[in-house]
């Protein structure tokens, strides 16, 4: 777990995970809340061998980064999040945003806070 950014302590940037990733390792990051005072929405993050594979706030998961950035398109046009038929108004789009990581990677079930 990482504290979010704390202007109090002078944590100005964002955590760097790649470093907790060494070679041969894969890190899946989900950040639970990363300002609740600007109300932004969770986000994730994978990272293979220190490098950021795929990112996307689970706000806007049609926008994503790293250098596979449409690695869980098609998981995510399952659950409706992206593509033609996504539904991020209705309830539930958060946890249906970690169905989708987890049943992508086998993780076990998370909770979201």
């Amino acid at each position: 777990m990482h504290d979010m950014l704390s202007w109090e302590s002078g944590d100005y940037g964002l955590a760097d995970y790649g470093q907790l990733c060494p070679v041969g390792c894969e890190l899946v990051v989900f950040v639970t809340e990363p300002c609740i005072a600007k109300a932004h929405g969770p986000s994730f993050e994978y990272y293979r061998n220190r490098q950021l594979i795929t990112a996307f706030s689970f706000e806007t998961p049609y926008y994503r980064g790293g250098e596979e950035p449409d690695l869980l398109l098609p998981a995510l046009t399952a659950a409706n999040l992206t593509g033609p038929h996504a539904d991020l108004d209705r309830d539930g789009h958060e946890e249906r945003t970690v169905e989708a990581i987890t049943g992508f990677f086998s993780l076990p079930d998370l909770q979201m806070p």
